[in-house]
């Protein structure tokens, strides 16, 4: 029996299969692994990450208006395994829920009233993401609307 060693970074955490199975998670720091037998799967960050999702969709009086979404989120330590296994890409996941709760509430809003509303959106986002992720071992931090950018055809009228 040959051990080969293996290092897992600060914040991270190391997957380890045994012929193709599940078998631990390896913490940060040196580690061993069974030559042959064992091999690491992947490696998963508890680092808070950020994803930026462009949304285009039109609004009750036919505006068209690009929002911009920064959508904050972690891996829970507790289900690392769910979050490595579980979605095949988690940030495609994501981007799909933003898509589909901005794109059903905004058609409801006129243009000032998106503006005003901007909190509650993204009230709406993260509650949204957060009822489906956390399933998948992912923690919706923060969702925030950064941008709303009305057609720029809007933008030249209004500024006559």
């Amino acid at each position: 029996m040959c051990l080969c060693p293996f290092t897992v970074s600060t914040a991270e955490v190391g997957v380890i299969e045994r012929f193709g199975k599940f078998n631990r998670l390896a913490p940060a720091g040196l580690g061993f692994l069974i030559c042959g037998i064992e091999q690491i799967a992947g490696q998963i960050s508890y680092r808070v990450q950020q994803l930026d999702v462009r949304v285009e969709t039109k609004t009750l009086d036919n505006v068209f208006i690009t929002a911009m979404v920064s959508i904050q989120f972690q891996v829970l330590q507790e289900k690392v395994y769910d979050a490595f296994y579980a979605l095949t890409d988690p940030r495609r996941q994501i981007t799909a829920h933003v898509f589909d709760v901005l794109r059903s509430e905004l058609p409801n809003l006129e243009l000032d009233s998106v503006f005003e509303a901007k909190e509650d959106l993204a009230f709406s986002v993260k509650n949204a993401l957060s009822q489906t992720m956390t399933q998948y071992g992912y923690q919706i931090m923060q969702v925030l609307i950064t941008d709303l950018d009305p057609d720029q055809r809007v933008k030249n009228s209004m500024n006559e």
